[in-house]
């Protein structure tokens, strides 16, 4: 009976997320996936920096995009297409990992049906919008991102770990370096989310010197074969790009009690799992990452915080863990409560949840057009410059050609505020003729592009100044599109 109501959930929770992919709902992260995924496709061997085209170091070019890249040219798929495929896959894979974890550490496969429901729908109010946090809505957004794929086998590694590291036997070495190495790269955080893991399930039973010493070196050496990576320099990422990896993620300690109290129902059970058992993997492990999310807080070290995630997903295990245990325990006294509280809480949560998440999920599935910017395609080349307003910046490496700045600060890019000031005083209604021409060979700028809806107010008589500058190559209601001519494109000698 568990496993036929765990393969319904997964099966209704496919068919939402496959409807939703194929819609225009995606935001931010995602189209630089997709841009990352296509300058892989056309150029495997020495990608550029895929929004700008030039030689800045990237934090995107792991092995993920890599292969997804790769997959795209030998296909002839579009990095949109592939990516949505991939999060299918990782979706797939995640399905599969808890499944499996919850088997190895809960040993009651029963359970993976409520921490599958409890994942998804049970969290306060405005949850994070964040890669690695997998309630409805988050999860209908990031599910091609490297951080599913890797929460996933990181899952996966868990749960098997444990079977292959018996005392005396070394087969473990085999599966957790590869995976670790990859972990490093493609999100660090599920890195140490699996480092942790290892150690506290290492701890369910007394473990001789020599499997400490080897996990040591394992995880050391995992590191090591990291930083060889040659696409980017993940030693730098880590050490000299600190203060762009912290930014943005102090939002994880901003009012997070009533985002993740529906949780903290599993800290009692999970309180009871460690007075029973001093050595219960799945308390220390919880307990360890709530330290070290406090940690974070404390010190400044806000990507810490990103484990809030990883924390609260355990104690939504633990509490599936309680009432599985109901069900083994007093309810097979009570056979009509025991059959109905797995549907009962399934149509509570969905209830609760249905305006905030169900709901939204539903009305974004099959909706807008994904290639709205397609007509760059045939009018760009692949490294051609298009100057465009910030947020049109987002979607335009994506379907062809770089552009000059990026909403967001990356890593790696020290000149971020001089691409945005650029940007905006380009597209400003007083800017001279003299000053435009400036900006354009500043960034070697090929193309303008004027989305429309940008400028409700001043749409008209910014095309007619930008006219001077080239020749209009596309028009419709939404956007126009110039050909900049040689006088502002080439410094004069």
């Amino acid at each position: 009976m568990g496993n036929a109501r765990y393969l319904i959930l997964c099966g209704t929770l496919f068919l939402l997320l496959w409807a939703h992919s194929w819609g225009d709902a995606w935001l931010g992260d995602f189209w630089i996936y997709t841009a990352t995924v296509a300058e892989v496709a056309a150029s495997p061997l020495h990608p550029r920096h895929p929004l700008f085209g030039n030689d800045y170091a990237f934090a995107f070019l792991s092995p993920y995009t890599w292969i997804l890249g790769v997959a795209s040219r030998l296909s002839g798929s579009k990095a949109f297409d592939v990516l949505v495929l991939q999060g299918l896959a990782n979706l797939a894979l995640l399905l599969w990992g808890l499944h499996a974890f919850v088997r190895a550490w809960l040993r009651r496969p029963q359970a993976a049906f409520y921490a599958l429901l409890f994942i998804l729908l049970l969290w306060g109010p405005e949850p994070w919008l964040f890669s690695g946090f997998l309630h409805l809505r988050s999860l209908a957004l990031v599910l091609p991102y490297p951080s599913t794929f890797a929460f996933a086998i990181a899952l996966g590694t868990l749960a098997w770990f444990p079977r292959l590291a018996t005392p005396g036997r070394r087969a473990w070495i085999v599966l957790v370096l590869p995976v670790m190495t990859v972990l490093w790269i493609v999100h660090p955080v599920n890195g140490l989310f699996l480092a942790m893991g290892l150690a506290a399930a290492s701890l369910r039973a007394p473990q001789p010197r020599g499997h400490w010493v080897t996990l040591g070196i394992v995880v050391a050496a995992s590191i090591g074969l990291a930083f060889t990576w040659p696409l980017l320099s993940i030693a730098d990422l880590w050490f000299g790009q600190l203060d762009r990896v912290h930014e943005g993620n102090d939002t994880m300690y901003n009012s997070p009690l009533p985002r993740v109290a529906p949780a903290l129902l599993g800290a009692p059970w999970l309180l009871a799992r460690l007075r029973r058992d001093r050595r219960d993997p799945l308390a220390l492990l919880t307990l360890v990452l709530g330290g070290l999310v406090f940690l974070g807080g404390l010190s400044g070290h806000w990507t810490l915080g990103r484990l809030v995630s990883h924390t609260v997903i355990l104690l939504q295990i633990a509490l599936a863990d309680a009432c599985a245990s109901f069900e083994e325990g007093p309810g097979r006294r009570f056979a009509t409560l025991r059959h109905m509280l797995a549907p009962a809480l399934a149509a509570l949560l969905i209830s609760i949840s249905w305006s905030s998440r169900v709901k939204p999920t539903l009305e974004e599935a099959w909706r807008g057009d994904t290639a709205w910017l397609g007509f760059l395609e045939g009018r760009l080349d692949h490294y051609d410059i298009v100057l465009t307003d910030l947020e049109t910046c987002w979607y335009v490496p994506t379907f062809n050609g770089k552009v000059v700045a990026y909403p967001m600060q990356l890593p790696f890019v020290p000149d971020h505020a001089a691409r945005q000031r650029d940007v905006i005083r380009f597209f400003e209604l007083d800017t001279d003729p003299d000053e435009r021409c400036d900006i354009i060979q500043r960034w070697s700028a090929r193309h303008v592009l004027l989305d429309r809806s940008r400028f409700p107010d001043r749409q008209a008589h910014l095309l007619e100044s930008l006219r001077p500058l080239g020749q209009v190559t596309y028009s419709s209601r939404e956007y126009v599109l110039l050909r900049l001519g040689p006088s502002c494109r080439e410094t004069p000698p």
